[in-house]
């Protein structure tokens, strides 16, 4: 399974309101003199017009800066003391916190995934053209579930990209190095080295379908955690955790593309078909997946029983809720 390159995340939260300025409390009303009394005016006025270029200057920009709230963060929401309690006005809602995004997204809620109805393309990856053509070919189906699951979700959708190359193949995510395939969000392209299809089949042409169909089911995976906002917020997430327990969460991220792949393999077995020789192939593909295989060994996949785990979960459910790894106890993501 390849890993998904990353670029430094992108989620941000929706802009945080401008606080207000803190009130007085009321003092009794004293005689002024008519001279005072116009200078207040005046002085009004000059505040009330500081307010409004303020508030216009705050709303003027798609992107929100940190120089329009000095003191609040982009990622936080004000604290109370921030904003006077005594006449509160209508603020803007908070967006989702990262665990919210991973532990919560709408994409869990869609039930089982419809089937795109696709048959397997034909398959005889001899050459780059032909590898190209076969995934080019699979593309389409995987998009069509895809974009009809984040409909229902009510979240956003953009096909991804394909490319099949040879030896190595720069990206904005790094130079790709044929050592197996990756995702890279940045431009939200799977990575497919020609040379390791190419001698898998050579030696088992139905061990490499599976292997092509499960790895390619795989990174699209990604695809969806980037377009659900659940990539960006892993990484988020993180950014503040020890050594351990970012390979906790990659392995989280890891297995659910792998679980979210499945789901998709599933919904469509009755199409491609998944049957025979070739579902014998991929259970023996999933149940001999992992870190356990890794040279050198990286615990940041999961193990071959997680993996086999998360997968069968997803191939047989056909519901993106069965791959909520977010939530799952740590025994089941090693």
């Amino acid at each position: 399974m390849g890993q998904p390159v990353q670029q430094a995340p992108t989620w941000q939260y929706p802009p945080i309101p401008i606080p207000q300025p803190p009130g007085g409390r009321r003092r009794k009303k004293k005689k002024i003199s008519r001279t005072l009394l116009i200078g207040l005016v005046v002085l009004a006025v000059l505040v009330v017009g500081s307010g409004v270029t303020l508030l216009i200057r705050g709303l003027g920009g798609d992107e929100p800066e940190a120089k329009q709230t000095p003191t609040t963060s982009t990622s936080e929401s004000p604290s109370p003391s921030e904003s006077p309690s005594t006449s509160p006005s209508p603020s803007t809602p908070r967006g989702p916190t990262v665990d919210e995004v991973v532990k919560g997204s709408r994409l869990y809620t869609i039930g089982p995934l419809a089937a795109s109805k696709c048959a397997e393309p034909p398959f005889a990856p001899v050459t780059v053209a032909a590898a190209q053509q076969y995934y080019n070919r699979l593309l389409p189906c995987l998009n069509r579930t895809w974009w009809l699951a984040m409909k229902k979700a009510n979240l956003p959708f953009r096909n991804p990209k394909a490319v099949v190359y040879v030896g190595k193949v720069p990206s904005p995510c790094g130079m790709q190095r044929s050592a197996r395939a990756a995702y890279c969000s940045a431009n939200e392209t799977i990575y497919l080295p020609f040379s390791v299809d190419n001698r898998y089949y050579k030696s088992n042409p139905v061990y490499t379908r599976a292997i092509m169909l499960n790895t390619f089911a795989h990174e699209y995976g990604h695809h969806i955690q980037k377009l659900s906002g659940i990539l960006a917020s892993s990484m988020s997430r993180q950014q503040s955790m020890t050594p351990n327990q970012k390979l906790t969460e990659s392995r989280r991220r890891e297995l659910q593309a792998t679980c979210l792949g499945a789901v998709y393999l599933g919904a469509n077995a009755t199409y491609i078909p998944m049957n025979g020789v070739l579902l014998n192939n991929w259970k023996f593909l999933i149940s001999h997946s992992g870190d356990d295989y890794a040279r050198p060994r990286v615990h940041d996949h999961g193990n071959r029983v997680s993996n086999y785990q998360w997968s069968i979960t997803g191939y047989n459910n056909k519901k993106p809720d069965s791959c909520n790894t977010f939530t799952a106890a740590d025994v089941r993501v090693n």
